[in-house]
């Protein structure tokens, strides 16, 4: 190390910022993990197929949602800007404020996975230095 007090800033890193980062990191990823389990958007899950209708350079989107179990067939609601005409949307149809949000796509909860292991790992290792310490002052 090249400059003074490089060893003391490398020794607060390894043994006080990191860990409470490592720490952090983990309760965040068990929180989003935890939150997520057994989630479910209350309402009728179904299709949406969208059609955009422009006039005067103002569109709106409207469309047909049609239920998984079919009670409800062909009821015209207003469906998210951004979808096109003949576009098919996994959704849900909340019957209280008439509106179909789309399904979030599948979760991939790959990266909390890596976070949460990788802040194990680290908090893992200073412990390991830490208690390997420990026994050599005590002999």
């Amino acid at each position: 190390m090249s400059f003074p007090g490089a060893r003391r800033i490398a020794g607060w890193l390894f043994w006080v910022v990191f860990p409470v980062l490592s720490l952090a990191s983990l309760v965040f990823a068990i929180i989003a993990i935890a939150s997520h389990i057994g989630q479910r958007q209350a309402g009728i899950r179904g299709d949406f197929v969208a059609s955009r209708t422009c006039s005067r350079g103002v569109c709106t989107v409207g469309g047909s949602f049609t239920s998984d179990d079919g009670t409800v067939k062909g009821l015209r609601l207003l469906g998210d800007s951004r979808w096109h005409t003949g576009e098919q949307h996994r959704v849900v149809y909340d019957r209280k404020s008439y509106e179909v949000t789309a399904l979030p796509g599948h979760w991939d909860p790959t990266t909390r996975v890596i976070a949460g292991v990788g802040a194990l790992a680290y908090l893992g290792t200073v412990g390991y230095f830490a208690r390997a310490a420990r026994r050599e002052q005590h002999d």
